[in-house]
């Protein structure tokens, strides 16, 4: 090849562009300057390089992605997510602890690219759950939920979801677990009475908290010296990032303990 390949690619944001756009299927010129609003003199000059590097094919005026531009296409987007989710906030996702959040779901962890951060509260309210995080569950009808810290208002907080018909899944550590059925024995044992309310133990350490719901995640990451932020958020609202959160709980349902009654 007369450049390597990752040079060819990411040192131009045009030609990734481009290799992108044809996943969906040959385009032709007019295609190209339509949908990329760009002019012939930008792009033909980026056509030519990735085709002398047999990434993308031309014929007459329709051009497509070779098989080696296939395969390259489909290993890009996870990359470029992955990139833009740290650009977007690189002090927060270099102060907290990633590695807290398990390997399958870390993989992804570019599916959360279009997320943004909650505002950190004011000092009257500093230990109060985030304002932005109960307005959007108070929108939702489906919340599922980890909790690696106690908070008490969110016993009675997710009892009365219950009780107004949302779809409540929580999963909690085994030392939460305990202090419920001391403190708050009563409000666990009318939360489990309901059909739409499940609840889990999880026996091992969870560092992060989250909540998902149909339409936004929330995710709370310890800093990298694992210190509980209780100032700022992930918040994501897109389907990709909500299917994230969806996940992360079904892969600590999995190895946790069903709780029916007490």
């Amino acid at each position: 090849m007369n450049s390597p390949l990752l040079e060819l690619i990411f040192l131009s944001e045009r030609r990734r562009e481009l290799i992108l756009f044809f996943r969906d299927g040959p385009k032709s010129i007019l295609d190209i300057k339509k949908n990329l609003n760009v002019g012939l003199v930008a792009i033909l000059p980026q056509l030519k390089k990735l085709r002398e590097n047999s990434l993308i094919l031309k014929t007459g005026d329709i051009y497509s992605l070779s098989p080696l531009g296939i395969a390259v296409a489909d290993r890009m987007q996870p990359i470029i997510d992955v990139l833009t989710l740290f650009e977007n906030n690189y002090e927060y996702w270099a102060n907290h602890a990633v590695e807290t959040i398990p390997d399958p779901l870390r993989e992804r962890i570019g599916e959360l690219a279009n997320c943004t951060f909650s505002e950190p509260p004011d000092r009257t309210r500093l230990f109060e759950p985030h304002i932005e995080f109960v307005e959007n569950l108070m929108k939702s009808k489906k919340i599922s939920g980890i909790a690696s810290i106690f908070h008490p208002l969110y016993p009675s907080l997710f009892l009365s979801f219950a009780k107004n018909g949302v779809d409540v899944s929580l999963l909690v550590t085994r030392p939460i677990y305990e202090r419920l059925k001391e403190e708050y024995r009563a409000e666990m044992s009318e939360f489990l009475k309901f059909e739409n309310a499940s609840f889990y133990v999880y026996d091992k350490k969870i560092e992060l908290a989250y909540a998902v719901t149909d339409i936004f995640l929330s995710l709370t990451l310890p800093f990298s010296d694992g210190t509980y932020d209780h100032k700022e958020d992930v918040l994501c609202f897109d389907p990709q990032a909500i299917k994230w959160g969806e996940d992360l709980f079904t892969y600590y349902t999995k190895i946790s303990k069903k709780i029916t009654e007490i």
